[in-house]
C-alpha cells in the first residue's frame, strides 16, 4: 500500500513539474520577447543585417514625423519565391527604422490589388508596376514616403539587383524628406557646360540632368565660395590664379563637399579652340591643392587601356582602304572597372572617358582613396604629345608595352586635410579694388572667411582625371524621333554624375554609406565544380569541331572529281573507309562527352548529398546521441544509489 502510494505521489510530482515547466516555458517566452524585442545579434561575414551609425546618425536627425508606405502586391510575391525572400528582408529593415527613429517614423504595409484604391494610391505615387499575368495585371513593390509638408519621395520598385544599396536608399529616402529643401549645386568651369555655342548655346546634357534634381548656378571665383553650396563642382580648372585656388581650398577645409574634373587634354576643349584658330588645349591642373592634400596627377600623361580600348577609324591605308583599329586612348570601361560596392557606380553599366588622365594617393599620405573607375592591368601611360596634336592610333597600338597595373581614372577621397596656403589669402590688389568699389556704391559684397590652415571636419572629395567623359558626343546619340531631336545614352556617364552630386549632397553620414553585401550566399564549391565541368566539356567540344571541319575539307577536296557526264563523285575504297572510321570515332567522342558530363554532376550531386546529411541528419543525431549518453548517466547514478547501504 506504501509503494503505490509513493507511485501516485510521484505522478503527481512528475505531472507538476511538467505543468510548472509549461507555465515557466510560457513566461520566459513572453519575458524575452516583451524585454529583448530590439536586440538583434548579427553573425553574417559581412553583417548585412546591422545598421551602420550612418544610418543611426540620419534617423537621429530626423525632427518632423515622416510616413512610409510600403506597397507590396502578394500576387506579385507568390509568383516569384525569390522576390518573397527580397520583400521579408526589406520589411524588417523598414520596421528596424521606425524602431529607431524614437516616433518620427510611421510604417504602412499596404497590398495593393487590382483595381483597387490601394493600386490607384500606388500609381499616383509614381510606383513601377510589373506584369505579373498575360492579361496586363500589374503587381508593385516600391515605398513612397511623405513628410508633414507633403514632400514626396519613392522607391519605385525594389530590385534585387540593387539589394547591397538597400540601406542607402531607404536612408536616402528619410534624409530627403527630412530635408526637403532642393540642393544648391555651384559650378565653376572654364569650359560651356551651360551656354555651349557649338550646341547653339544649349547646356550639355550632363548639366540639363543635373538641372531636373538640384538648383544648379554657375559660379565665379570673385570671392568666397557661398557657404549655401551644397556641392562644388569644378569641371576642367585652366588659368585659374592663386586667389582662385584659394578659394576652392578654403571651402574644401570648411568641410564643402567638392566634385574636382581635371584633364591632361580635353578634347571637346581643343574642338573649341579650333574654331577660334587655336592650338590644341593644355590640359588642366590644381597642383598646388593636389599636393597638400596628398594626391598625385601627372598633367603630361595620359592613360591607354589595350583591353578597354575603343575601335576607331584612323584614316586610309596606301591602297585607300579605311583603317579601323583599337585607340588606346578612348576607353569604354565596364565590369571590374567600374567599383562594384559604392553607390555612384554600384549599378552602372559603361562609362566612356577619352585621353583620360590617372589619379593615386601620395606615399605617407594619410587621405583615404576609393577608387571609382579604374583601367584594367593592360595598360600604360602615354605622353600627352602623342594624343594632342596628331594622333595615330594605330602606331600606339604597336608601341603599347604594359605596366601591368590599374590607373585610377576616378575616385572619393576622405580625410583631413592640411591646406595649401598656410599663410593664408594671396595678395590681391585687383580684387581689392573690385571690392572697394563695390564697398563705395553700396553693392552687397560677400563677406571674409575665417582662414582654416586645416580642415575643420574630415573633407570629402571625388576626383576625376577627364572632363570629355561629361562631353555628349561621347556618350550620347541624338536621334530625330518625329521630328524631334531626342538624346538618347549610350554609356552611363550622365548616371554617374547625378550619383555622385546626389551622394555628395547628403550629410556626411549619408555619404559613408557603402555597400551593404548580400543575403545572397553563392555555392562557391558548387560554381567551381560547375566551371570545371564547362571547361573540359568545352575543350572536349573544340577538338571535335576541329575534327568535324578537318573532315569537310577534305570531302571538299574529294568532290572535285567530277566525271564529264555528270557530278557523280568518285571516291576510292581507301577514302570511304576513312570516312567511316571518322564518323565512329565522332560517335564514340560523343559517348565520352556524355559521360564526362554525368561524372561531373556526380561530382555535384555528392556534394549535395554530403550537405543534406550534415544539415538535416547531424544534429538529430547528436541530439540522439546525447540523451543516450544522459539516460546512461542517469541510470548508473540510480543503480548506484540502490546498492549503497541504507542507514538508520
Amino acid at each position: 500500500m506504501a509503494n503505490g502510494k509513493k507511485t501516485w505521489d510521484r505522478r503527481k510530482l512528475a505531472l507538476g513539474g511538467l505543468a510548472l515547466a509549461a507555465v515557466f516555458f510560457i513566461a520566459l517566452h513572453v519575458f524575452s520577447t516583451e524585454t529583448f524585442r530590439n536586440i538583434r545579434l548579427d553573425f553574417t561575414q559581412n553583417q548585412i543585417y546591422t545598421l551602420s551609425d550612418g544610418t543611426r546618425e540620419v534617423l537621429k536627425n530626423v525632427r518632423e514625423p515622416i510616413r512610409l508606405r510600403f506597397f507590396v502586391s502578394r500576387e506579385l510575391l507568390d509568383q516569384s519565391p525569390g522576390l518573397k525572400d527580397y520583400a521579408r528582408s526589406v520589411q524588417e529593415l523598414l520596421e528596424r527604422y521606425v524602431q529607431l527613429a524614437n516616433g518620427k517614423l510611421a510604417l504602412d504595409i499596404i497590398h495593393p490589388e487590382q483595381y483597387s484604391p490601394e493600386e490607384d494610391r500606388a500609381v499616383g505615387f509614381g510606383l513601377q508596376g510589373v506584369p505579373i499575368t498575360q492579361a496586363g495585371n500589374l503587381g508593385y513593390f516600391g515605398l513612397a514616403g511623405t513628410n508633414t509638408t507633403d514632400d514626396t519621395d519613392v522607391i519605385p520598385f525594389f530590385s534585387p539587383d540593387r539589394a547591397q544599396f538597400l540601406e542607402y536608399d531607404l536612408s536616402r529616402l528619410v534624409q530627403n524628406l527630412a530635408n526637403p529643401k532642393k540642393k544648391k549645386i555651384g559650378i565653376v568651369s572654364s569650359l560651356a557646360v551651360d551656354a555651349d555655342p557649338l550646341k547653339r548655346y544649349r547646356p550639355w546634357q550632363v548639366i540639363e540632368q543635373l538641372k531636373q534634381f538640384f538648383d544648379v548656378q554657375r559660379i565665379t571665383l570673385e570671392s568666397p565660395v557661398p557657404d549655401d553650396i551644397d556641392v562644388l563642382l569644378v569641371i576642367h580648372p585652366r588659368d585659374q590664379d592663386d586667389t582662385d585656388r584659394y578659394y576652392i581650398d578654403q571651402y574644401v577645409m570648411r568641410g564643402g563637399k567638392t566634385i574636382i574634373f581635371v584633364d591632361p587634354f580635353s578634347e571637346e576643349a581643343t574642338r573649341s579652340n579650333a574654331m577660334q584658330r587655336m592650338g590644341p588645349d593644355t590640359g588642366s591642373d590644381l597642383k598646388p591643392l593636389f599636393d597638400a592634400w596628398g594626391i598625385t596627377y601627372d598633367k603630361t600623361k595620359v592613360v591607354g587601356d589595350r583591353e578597354s580600348a575603343q575601335r576607331v577609324s584612323a584614316g586610309t591605308d596606301a591602297l585607300g582602304r579605311p583603317i579601323i583599329t583599337d585607340y588606346l586612348a578612348w576607353m569604354t570601361l565596364n565590369g571590374n572597372r567600374i567599383a562594384r560596392n559604392d553607390v555612384i557606380t554600384g549599378n552602372l553599366d559603361q562609362i566612356a572617358v577619352a585621353t583620360a588622365g590617372s589619379i593615386d594617393k601620395a606615399p605617407k599620405s594619410d587621405i583615404k582613396m576609393e577608387p571609382l573607375l579604374t583601367t584594367s592591368t593592360q595598360a600604360e601611360q602615354i605622353d600627352v604629345s602623342k594624343v594632342n596634336k596628331d594622333p595615330k592610333p594605330a602606331e600606339l597600338l604597336q608601341q603599347f608595352k604594359s605596366a601591368d597595373k590599374r590607373f585610377v581614372i576616378a575616385a572619393r577621397f576622405s580625410g583631413m586635410l592640411k591646406s595649401a596656403f598656410p599663410d593664408g589669402q594671396p595678395k590681391d590688389k585687383t580684387r581689392e579694388e573690385i571690392r572697394k568699389s563695390k564697398v563705395e556704391k553700396g553693392e552687397t559684397v560677400a563677406p571674409d572667411q575665417p582662414f582654416l590652415k586645416a580642415s575643420a571636419k574630415p573633407a570629402n572629395l571625388i576626383v576625376v582625371a577627364d572632363t570629355d567623359l561629361l562631353v555628349d558626343r561621347f556618350w550620347v546619340r541624338i536621334q530625330d524621333f518625329f521630328g524631334q531631336q531626342v538624346a538618347v545614352p549610350v554609356a552611363n556617364n550622365g548616371d554617374f554624375l547625378v550619383n555622385a552630386v546626389d551622394n555628395m549632397a547628403g550629410t556626411s553620414a549619408l555619404i559613408s554609406l557603402r555597400s551593404r553585401g548580400t543575403a545572397s550566399r553563392p555555392f562557391k564549391r558548387v560554381e567551381e565544380i560547375q566551371h570545371q565541368a564547362e571547361l573540359r566539356y568545352r575543350s572536349k567540344e573544340q577538338a571535335l569541331l576541329g575534327k568535324l571541319k578537318e573532315i569537310e575539307g577534305k570531302l571538299k577536296d574529294l568532290q572535285t572529281k567530277e566525271t564529264k557526264e555528270g557530278k557523280t563523285v568518285i571516291l576510292s575504297p581507301e577514302q570511304k573507309t576513312a570516312i567511316d572510321n571518322f564518323r565512329r570515332e565522332a560517335i564514340e567522342i560523343r559517348k565520352e562527352l556524355r559521360s564526362v558530363q554525368r561524372a561531373l554532376r556526380q561530382d555535384i550531386d555528392r556534394l549535395d548529398a554530403t550537405l543534406k546529411v550534415l544539415n538535416i541528419a547531424a544534429m538529430p543525431v547528436v541530439v540522439v546521441i546525447f540523451a543516450l549518453g544522459l539516460g546512461l548517466v542517469r541510470r548508473r547514478n540510480a543503480r548506484r544509489h540502490r546498492a549503497a547501504p541504507q542507514h538508520g
